[in-house]
Order: C-alpha cells, then sequence, then structure tokens
C-alpha cells in the first residue's frame, strides 16, 4: 500500500504547521518522519491518520489510488501506535490488543475463535507469548509499547502509524526495541510511517528518512544518502556533530583559514565568493607533524576517550573551537594529550555558499 501525499498544507491560527508538502511512500516501506520540535512531522501523521483535516482546498492524500482525505478514521484502516501507550489499564494484555476487533460492527467482527487466535499469534510476533493475562501496570514500559504495536495490527492496517513509538522508554530499552522494530517490520510488510527526532533512531530503523523543518520537507533519501549527502545546511546540521567553518570558494578552490582544498563536485561554487565549510569529526585526521599536503593547526583543550571512539576538542589558528573523533588504535598511535599542538587533516567536507543555502557541493578525495 503505497502513500501519496500532494500538496498538503495545516494552519492553525497564524501558524502555518505544513506549508505544501508532497511526499512518496513506497509500499512495504518503514519510513521516518525526522525533525526538530515544531517542524510538522506530528502534524502530517496525525493528517495521514485522519486525526486531524488539511487546510479547505489542499491536495489530496492517497493511499494506492484512493483519496482518504474525506474518509473518517475508522474507514482508513490505519493502525496507530501512541508515544505513551495509551492502554486500557483496566484490561488485560489479551483484551488490550483484542480491543479493536471486538468493537467492529457485527457484521464485519470475526468470531470468538479466531479473535483468540489472532491475539495469540501477534502476542508470539511481538515476543510477548505467556503475558496475556496481566494487566499493563505489570510490565515494563517495553513490554507496555510492543502491547501497543500488536493493538495495532491486530485489525489488520493498511498503512501503520507510529507517533515517537520509543520516546518514553530509557536509551537501553529505546536500542533494544529499534532493533526489534527493524525485524519485526521485515516480517509483516506493512506500509509504515513513524515519527521521530532522534536521528540515531532515523538513520538505524528506516528504509527512507524524511528530514522537516518548519513546515516543510528538507530532504527525502536513504539514511546513507541524507547523511553523507546532506542536501541543505539544515539537514548538515541536524544530522549529527558538525564543525562549521568559514571561507571562500572561487570555483576551483576553497580557502579554509590557511589550508586551501579542492572544491571538487560537478556544480562547484562561482566566486570568489563566501562560503561555508562543513566537516564531521570523524572526518577530520589529526597528524602530529605537518603533513606535505597543508593542514589546519589546532591545540588540544580536552579529551575523552570513554567508548569505541575518541573524542577530541581543539582550538584552532582562527580561534574557532572544533571537534574531532580518532580510533582508540590512532589516539594510542599519536599519543596525544590537553595542550599538545596538532595538525588536522580534512578527509571530506562539503562546502554551502554563505548566502544560497541551495546550492551544495560535495567533495570526497579519499
Amino acid at each position: 500500500m503505497s502513500i501519496t501525499v500532494d500538496r498538503i498544507s495545516k494552519t492553525f491560527g497564524d501558524f502555518k504547521a505544513l506549508d505544501d508538502i508532497s511526499l512518496e511512500v513506497p509500499a512495504n516501506q518503514l519510513v521516518a518522519l525526522l525533525g526538530p520540535s515544531g517542524s510538522g512531522k506530528t502534524t502530517l501523521l496525525r493528517i495521514l491518520a485522519g486525526l486531524d483535516r488539511p487546510d479547505p482546498g489542499s491536495g489530496a492524500i492517497r493511499f494506492q489510488e484512493e483519496d482518504v482525505v474525506g474518509r473518517r478514521v475508522q474507514d482508513r484502516r490505519v493502525g496507530f501506535v501512541f508515544q505513551h501507550y495509551a492502554l486500557f489499564r483496566h484490561m488485560t494484555v489479551f483484551e488490550n490488543v483484542a480491543f479493536g476487533l471486538r468493537v467492529r460492527p457485527r457484521s464485519h467482527r470475526p468470531s470468538p475463535a479466531d479473535i483468540r487466535d489472532r491475539v495469540h499469534r501477534l502476542l508470539r510476533l511481538v515476543q510477548l507469548d505467556g503475558l496475556a493475562d496481566r494487566n499493563p501496570a505489570q510490565l515494563s514500559g517495553g513490554q507496555r509499547q510492543r502491547v501497543a504495536l500488536a493493538r495495532a495490527l491486530a485489525v489488520r492496517p493498511r498503512v501503520l502509524l507510529l507517533d515517537e513509538p520509543f520516546g518514553a522508554l530509557d536509551a537501553q530499552v529505546r536500542k533494544q526495541l529499534r532493533s526489534w522494530l527493524r525485524e519485526l517490520h521485515r516480517e509483516i510488510k506493512v506500509t509504515s510511517v513513524f515519527v521521530t527526532h532522534d536521528q540515531d533512531e532515523a538513520l538505524e530503523v528506516a528504509d527512507q528518512v524524511v528530514v522537516m523543518n518548519a513546515g516543510r520537507i528538507e530532504q527525502v533519501g536513504t539514511p546513507d544518502a541524507v547523511f553523507h549527502g546532506p542536501a541543505t545546511e539544515f539537514v548538515m546540521n541536524f544530522l549529527g556533530e558538525v564543525n562549521v567553518f568559514e571561507g571562500t570558494c572561487d570555483g576551483e578552490q576553497v580557502s579554509l583559514a590557511s589550508l586551501c582544498l579542492e572544491a571538487g563536485g560537478t556544480d562547484p561554487l562561482h566566486g570568489p565568493a563566501a562560503a561555508r565549510i562543513f566537516i564531521r569529526p570523524h572526518e577530520l585526521d589529526l597528524a602530529m607533524t605537518p603533513p606535505p599536503g597543508g593542514s589546519l593547526p589546532g591545540r588540544v583543550e580536552a579529551v575523552n576517550s570513554a567508548g569505541p571512539a575518541v573524542r577530541l576538542v581543539l582550538r584552532v589558528e582562527e580561534g574557532v573551537q572544533v571537534v574531532a573523533g580518532v580510533s582508540q588504535d590512532r589516539f594510542r598511535e599519536l599519543n596525544i594529550r590537553c595542550g599538545d599542538q596538532v595538525h588536522l587533516i580534512p578527509r571530506r567536507w562539503r562546502v554551502f555558499p554563505a548566502r544560497e543555502r541551495e546550492e551544495t557541493v560535495v567533495w570526497n578525495p579519499v
């Protein structure tokens, strides 16, 4: 079941929550709506579910080829999983999962035996077999979220929608459930859209990531594409830590402090023009002596070696603070200490014009 969002807008008073949004969600894919608070991602999800209506005169929302804008929530066959579970406290796990089936009109309601079989199959699927008689208060947060997901799947939805499904859980449980959701989706194969502001969650779980900002879509692509080929400065800044430098570009070279870099790319900036150079911490190498190709001299201000990579905070000659990430082996090889003078060597960078933020040059000389 594919989803097409065609020029949808939504206004609350003077606030434009969605501004002429268009989006294609391929059938059976798991798509993340990613963005900061107020970017419009939850509003879009609620409009897909039928919980909110787009502005009058807005475009269409199609499930496959069927326009569902005028359809009621119960007629869309959408499963919705809320951040805070919304389980019925007075009902058992079994009754929570069966609820959507029991309240169907008599003509569409499965038999008690069919309901029992379907609920128990779902509880096995979400790894809660044996907990059918417990109440929600007797479950952990992760277990309650899986009950909410089983309840949404019980009605055999055409589309599954999840609003920050792991937002109320602690970090370790979230990490476990991310992997579980990815595997579950491969098994159930239902078109799914989930909202998150957690970049790691979106990049790890989703087939496609939709990056939203101020009611608009900044970029749509695979996790690899949006992380390694950001289309705008916003995407570059939002997806992980990044160092930002001011420089100039003349179409052939980028001048960054005392370092000259090749602009590269197929669409170089015409100049000379002011430019902003973006380098992620893991895209910086370090050396204790000046390399032949040039470098950014800097002094080490802080070292955090806890974890699989070492995080270094440095101050370069222009007074800019820079973060670099190196492997534990490389850190031990260089024997870096606070106060050391080192040389930063960019391995990959992105260049955006200082004013016109739409054009970008991506260059990877490695």
